[in-house]
């Protein structure tokens, strides 16, 4: 007599224990060996298989159990309450029917529901291993709910997709308390999304680099401090010229000091802004609803607070006439809050001219090269949003191409694109898009629904603070947001890879501005 399918006997072996639960049904080893199963999705993949497997000749059995056993030893010992979050492939299917080998339950959780829907079904199975597509495994482990719900059963973490980032593994490790184990969806077009848009950043970063000799991060670091001084001190002077803030044992309200320095309701914001900044950079001090300064500048040390940012930003960072703009707007102050003078244009922050020449050359051998290797039938699709649309490095580098294989557009028109480029302004809105309230950011997935799926979304946004804005920039101009803001937002968007330029580290990153590559679903 031939002998019994390991995975016929396991499922034997757990009799009537529940060995799959899908959508509050349980489902027995004997049950799922009869084909009892809900219709559609994993339970039903499921049953099919068990009873294909149930009918192979010996030797094929043990063919095809060797994966099953693979997987069953990256599982580990029992016992095993394996939710799996994911449609039915089969590499999901695979990993079920290892659980069941194991000896272990496979509850089938549920994609459509909310992440704190489908925390709590993780803690209210005391769930031990878990199995999901990568992005969601980022967007669990992000969500503000996470530490409200009991997860402490959960030993391993199987997440599937493109290589991951290791700060998103160590995050991701430290707010759900298991080991986390990354596997490859072989052959899939997200996986080849992910290889070309990796091999195209790498690429853009050699195209840009000579725009990085001779800058150190010193020298970045050196600046953005002497920056910020020089510009918080012209800041505290304007106020105190009204005889506010410049004696630390008296206070002020903020009502008092727009009423004392004759700040019109349309700057008000702007002025709040200082206060804000003062207080956090320790230049005022708040008690209360009080707010207390200290012995005002004068103005000759004022502008010669100006002197080490313009010898440090003049020896190879960038144009003097950027840095003149805001020295100029400095002086303006006074005038400028109480209606005297008209607001000018706003202006970019002085440290992003010096990222221009590095944005740019990453951008358009990004764009550039996107177009030289599209092998459709039609023209790659790029649409540009944001104020440099007319002579930007995107449309230079279209421009060089000796062949037509890119339409570029500036406007939307109804239609999908292949490529869409977006700039954050100093609002911490992408041009083009709706606001970004909160952590999901619904302007960029507005940006996102522009796209073809497998599109790829490159947003250049602010990820540091800059105070020059506060004298250059409106007068409601919100703060940036760190790198990781950014990455969550595009995670929580759908993209399931995102890559930044310059990298962590690298030197053109400290000014500010990077450049986000991500793949859309």
């Amino acid at each position: 007599m031939p002998p019994t399918p390991a995975l016929v006997s396991a499922l034997r072996e757990l009799g009537d224990r529940p060995a799959v639960v899908a959508g509050g049904r349980a489902i027995s080893g004997i049950g799922l060996l009869l084909g009892v199963s809900p219709p559609g999705g994993l339970p039903r993949a499921l049953a099919e298989r068990v009873a294909a497997h149930a009918a192979l000749a010996p030797s094929a059995a043990r063919t095809a159990e060797q994966r099953l056993r693979h997987w069953a030893g990256v599982l580990g010992a029992p016992p095993i309450r394996h939710t799996v979050l994911h449609p039915a492939t089969d590499l999901t299917v695979e990993l079920a029917l290892a659980t069941l080998l194991a000896g272990g339950t496979v509850h089938c959780g549920d994609l459509d529901q909310e992440p704190h829907q489908q925390l709590t079904a993780l803690a209210d199975s005391a769930t031990t291993h878990l199995s999901l597509p990568s992005t969601l495994l980022w967007r669990l482990s992000r969500d503000p709910g996470l530490p409200g719900h009991d997860l402490g059963a959960l030993r391993l973490v199987l997440h599937v997709g493109p290589e991951p980032r290791q700060d998103d593994v160590y995050a991701a490790v430290d707010a759900l308390g298991a080991v986390l184990a990354h596997v490859r969806a072989p052959h899939s077009p997200a996986e080849a999304a992910d290889r070309r848009l990796r091999g195209a950043v790498a690429t853009a970063s050699a195209a840009a680099w000579k725009h990085t000799i001779g800058i150190t991060p010193e020298q970045v670091r050196a600046f953005g401090a002497q920056l910020d001084h020089a510009v918080l001190t012209a800041l505290l002077l304007t106020l105190q010229q009204s005889d506010v803030l410049t004696d630390p044992a008296r206070g002020h309200t903020e009502d008092e000091i727009l009423a004392a320095t004759g700040t019109t309701p349309a700057e008000r914001p702007r002025v709040t802004r200082w206060l804000d900044a003062l207080h956090r950079h320790g230049l005022i001090a708040r008690h209360g609803d009080a707010l207390h300064g200290r012995s005002a500048p004068t103005p000759a040390e004022a502008r010669e607070s100006w002197r080490p940012a313009v010898e440090t930003w003049t020896d190879g960072l960038g144009p003097v006439t950027a840095l003149d703009r805001v020295r100029r707007g400095a002086l303006r102050l006074p005038r400028l809050i109480t209606g005297q003078d008209e607001p000018r244009a706003a202006a970019t922050p002085v440290r992003w001219a010096a990222s221009r020449g590095y944005l740019g050359a990453a951008l358009g051998a990004l764009v550039r090269g996107l177009a030289e290797a599209h092998d459709g039938p039609a023209p790659l699709r790029v649409l540009e949003l944001g104020p440099d649309g007319a002579d930007s490095a995107v449309t230079r580098a279209l421009a060089a191409r000796p062949r037509r294989t890119a339409d570029h557009h500036q406007q939307p028109d109804g239609d999908r694109y292949d490529v869409l480029v977006a700039t954050v302004g100093d609002t911490g809105d992408p041009a083009g898009a709706g606001g970004l309230a909160g952590p999901a950011c619904p302007g960029l997935a507005e940006l996102t629904d522009l796209l073809v799926p497998g599109g790829l979304l490159l947003l250049l946004a602010p990820t540091d603070e800059q105070l020059d804005l506060l004298i250059t920039g409106r007068a409601g101009v919100d703060p940036a947001r760190p790198a990781e803001h950014w990455r969550a937002a595009l995670t929580a968007a759908g993209c399931p890879t995102v890559l930044v330029l310059p990298e962590d580290g690298h030197p053109m990153g400290l000014l500010g501005q990077r450049l986000f590559a991500a793949v859309t679903p």
